[in-house]
């Protein structure tokens, strides 16, 4: 599939110039030159872009920066420019992506396991966690995102390395968030103590935490919640025209009645894993209503046309109604359902931001220099550069 992806892209990427090259009369000699150069030009370009992916170039690149990350004394957020939220979303990401990398390395096992202790070493300081001690909690209140995230770590070091040092934390956590969506309204939890709102994209989370403790340990703590959260989204968490799950399901929010391309791209790939027919049903229905094609990228709308909402922290910037945040989480949600057409769209267009990021960074632009090391941004490729099945 990934190779046929190619040939689409290097049909898409020569068509134009090989076309006109083609078209124009004998006369036209240089400009026919021209035109056959950009194709060769267009065409190594293209293909050198998906071999630095086949070849597991790119996932080292970025592995090499992951492990210099988590090797390096971690003294807060402020050295990260994340929110809390933010942090625990990367170590979640870059974790899971760490033990697809030793799946398919298995020599760098024991250097990965050493690394996802430090992750969750890095997930538990104060800046993190809204818990002064894991292990002694008396009440876990409304923090469904943190230990959501947290929980997939923990999941993901017993995965990896079958060790049970941190079994019965992960049992406590997942007993919990289980019953809390069996008993929540909407069967969606709330992420944060401070917010109301209950989203179902961080809820995917939840679900797919407790689905990872369950295949580690023969279990089946996420059977009920799973099977309530998935009824609950078909039958009333969905709009009825296009079948997309709502952003927000309280009402709380201006965006609360629209499915959002962020979320949506955040939802599949959490849910190809504990649903992954309902998962690709999602996926081909928000393709349809939300993706733009451009020939040899592709862009993610944030809202519906009809929406008039400014951008936030979870879209990023919305041009012509193109989401950051809806386009770039995509990479993950395309990889983990197998669309490797549109996987390499995207990547593309990572590839081409990274290109002129650096361009940039080296003239000094601090903006751009730190982008281009924004240790999100990295774990989110990482994370769908490395994806192979777990059990």
């Amino acid at each position: 599939m990934s190779f046929v992806a190619l040939l689409i892209l290097l049909t898409f990427v020569s068509a134009i110039p090989l076309g006109l090259a083609l078209w124009l009369k004998k006369g036209y000699k240089k400009t026919k030159f021209v035109l056959f150069a950009l194709t060769g030009l267009l065409v190594l370009t293209q293909t050198s872009v998906w071999l630095y992916d086949v070849s597991g170039m790119q996932a080292y690149k970025h592995y090499l920066q992951i492990q210099t990350f988590l090797n390096q004394p971690f003294t807060g957020l402020r050295q990260l420019g994340l929110t809390p939220s933010k942090g625990i979303i990367a170590l979640s990401y870059m974790s899971e992506g760490l033990v697809s990398y030793a799946i398919e390395n298995p020599v760098r096992k024991p250097e990965i396991i050493a690394l996802l202790k430090k992750a969750i070493a890095i997930a538990l300081h104060p800046d993190i966690s809204p818990y002064q001690n894991i292990n002694n909690v008396a009440s876990w209140g409304e923090e469904g995102l943190y230990l959501s995230h947290f929980n997939v770590m923990l999941g993901s070091y017993q995965r990896l390395s079958g060790d049970r040092t941190y079994l019965q934390l992960n049992r406590t956590i997942s007993e919990h968030l289980a019953q809390k969506i069996i008993s929540a309204p909407h069967n969606n939890i709330r992420s944060y103590n401070k917010a109301q709102d209950r989203w179902p994209a961080d809820n995917a989370v939840t679900i797919y935490s407790l689905y990872i403790f369950d295949r580690n340990n023969n279990t089946q703590i996420g059977l009920s919640p799973t099977q309530k959260w998935l009824e609950y989204m078909e039958t009333k968490g969905s709009e009825p025209k296009t079948k997309l799950h709502y952003s927000e399901l309280t009402g709380v929010e201006k965006y609360s009645p629209y499915p959002r391309g962020c979320a949506l791209s955040w939802t599949v790939k959490y849910m190809s894993d504990f649903a992954p027919k309902q998962a690709k049903e999602l996926w081909s229905n928000y393709k349809k209503h939300y993706q733009k094609n451009f020939l040899i990228i592709s862009a993610f709308r944030e809202y519906p046309p009809n929406a008039n909402i400014n951008p936030d922290a979870d879209s990023g910037p919305i041009v012509f109604g193109m989401g950051a945040g809806a386009t770039g989480l995509a990479l993950n949600s395309s990889k983990y359902v197998a669309d490797y057409l549109t996987y390499y769209q995207i990547n593309n267009l990572f590839r081409l931001t990274d290109f002129v990021g650096n361009i940039l960074a080296s003239f000094g632009n601090k903006k751009w220099q730190t982008l281009t090391q924004d240790i999100l941004a990295i774990s989110i490729q990482f994370n769908a550069e490395t994806k192979v099945p777990w059990y």
